[in-house]
């Protein structure tokens, strides 16, 4: 499906990153895993591709290092001699009262989830130009679109991705580039708080209330990683040509009122 495309996949150390490195790599794609987790980080999700038959690297970058970033694109031009596909994973998400949310992570939010995407693309369009196109997806979130308690800044920074990538498409019509968000829902990641020790007593049992009632006809509360990727790869494969400046909502039916059953 991906035959000697070259794809670039951010966040990839982990989450959904991490699985759509490794499903892009098993359709055939030579895919470059960065993160702005140390190189020792992403290696073992590049080992498991390689052991598995595939083509990846390593590569580390700060989203928010426009430097790093343009780096980065030089680099895997260079050394492939195109770029085909764009996979915006990296991502933050604090949660909590909106008074008290301290300064540092509001920036943070918007650095790794908006501006750094942003830049990133700004880098990789010209690579992706000379390549003949391609295709971007951007990992927005179903609460761009959905209101949800004590999310509210985190849930703007994805709304304006989401906002960008539509209006960002009619730009990239006559060079072939078809640029996509994913609006997933829960997703059993680390950036949700599972392997998080940094998640207060109220929102651990949160989680665990999250997990036992179940919102889906397949009777499961969580996503895995793979149900998005799944969604990224058709994007990206020319069955979707069709979609354009899309925003495909992948939520487990909690904005259709899908609702969990009262405990």
């Amino acid at each position: 499906m991906l035959d000697g495309k070259i794809a670039i996949v951010t966040g990839g150390s982990s989450g959904i990153g991490a699985a759509t490195a490794t499903l892009f790599a098993k359709n055939g794609a030579t895919v470059i895993v960065t993160s702005e987790q140390p190189r020792d980080a992403i290696q073992p999700v590049v080992d498991r591709i390689v052991s598995a038959g595939g083509k990846a690297q390593a590569a580390t970058c700060d989203i928010m290092d426009r430097d790093a970033i343009a780096a980065l694109v030089a680099g895997v031009e260079r050394d492939h001699g195109r770029l085909d596909t764009l996979i915006q994973s990296a991502g933050v998400c604090f949660w909590g009262p909106i008074e008290e949310m301290p300064a540092r992570k509001i920036d943070l939010m918007f650095g790794v989830n908006t501006i750094g995407p942003i830049s990133m693309i700004q880098a990789a369009l010209p690579a992706m130009r000379r390549s003949g196109g391609g295709a971007i997806v951007n990992i927005s979130s179903g609460a761009a679109m959905l209101g949800v308690n004590e999310f509210a800044v985190y849930a703007a920074t994805k709304a304006a991705i989401a906002h960008f990538t539509r209006t960002l498409a009619p730009e990239l019509r006559r060079s072939n580039i078809r640029c996509n968000s994913i609006g997933p829902g829960s997703v059993r990641t680390p950036m949700l708080g599972f392997e998080s020790d940094e998640l207060t007593p109220e929102q651990q049992e949160g989680m665990v209330r999250r997990e036992a009632r179940s919102i889906s006809p397949y009777g499961n509360a969580m996503m895995e990683p793979d149900d998005i990727a799944q969604v990224a790869l058709f994007l990206c494969s020319d069955a979707a040509r069709a979609l354009q400046g899309s925003f495909v909502l992948a939520d487990q039916g909690i904005s259709s009122a899908m609702l969990p059953p009262a405990s």
